[in-house]
């Protein structure tokens, strides 16, 4: 038996279960963020190993009964020896929001209470999780730090990047605020993007 295989057995024996993308079962080996001593990484990071014929990309979300909490991949490493990858390393970011993606039809409606013409919206992406922050100020996040040097003026949100989600497009979370995608960074994290909110008045 291989060391992957050996070490997916101790997971399935020692690991906690996590449902990957709504269906599929695994088994993690969960360790607290290194960097404990930052909130925000505390708050909403964790770290795991995970069996070397794992289904998880990048962008998926996983799903951690224990926490009660659905977590997006954010970074997978593989661990190898002799040219064999035995397990990964993974990196999640808890999705703190779910909501719509939608996107102007380029055709205008009528508002049934105001009686002026408004921006007609299509849903691009339903069920589409993210980690939405607000301004960061007093964290002490640092250029070394996991998430770079961040000065957040405007909320934040990461969010994976197969959803296609562009600037300009609306952000509704399921607890109703409305948000306009103002830009969206797709090179900060491999299959993952930032993009930049502000309140949607459109």
């Amino acid at each position: 038996m291989s060391l992957g295989a050996d070490l997916k057995e101790t997971y399935e024996e020692i690991g906690i279960k996590v449902i990957v993308n709504g269906s599929g079962e695994e088994y993690i080996d969960y360790a607290p963020n290194s960097q404990v001593t930052k909130p925000f990484i505390r708050e909403f990071f964790i770290e795991g190993s995970i069996p070397y014929d794992t289904t998880q990309v990048v962008g998926s979300i996983v799903r951690f009964d224990i926490f009660n909490s659905d977590y997006m991949v954010m970074n997978l490493t593989p661990e190898s020896l002799e040219n064999e990858v035995y397990e990964y390393s993974g990196v999640y970011y808890m999705s703190n929001v779910s909501g719509e993606i939608l996107r102007p039809s380029g055709e205008a409606v009528w508002d049934d209470e105001t009686y002026q013409k408004v921006t007609s919206f299509e849903v691009i992406q339903a069920d589409a999780y993210a980690l939405e922050t607000e301004p960061l100020f007093g964290t002490d996040l640092d250029a070394q730090s996991e998430l770079g040097n961040l000065s957040i003026e405007r909320q934040e949100l990461y969010i994976p990047t197969r959803y296609g989600i562009q600037a300009l497009d609306r952000y509704q979370p399921v607890s109703g605020e409305y948000y306009k995608v103002d830009a969206v960074m797709k090179r900060r994290f491999s299959g993952m993007s930032v993009c930049k909110l502000s309140e949607d008045n459109r």
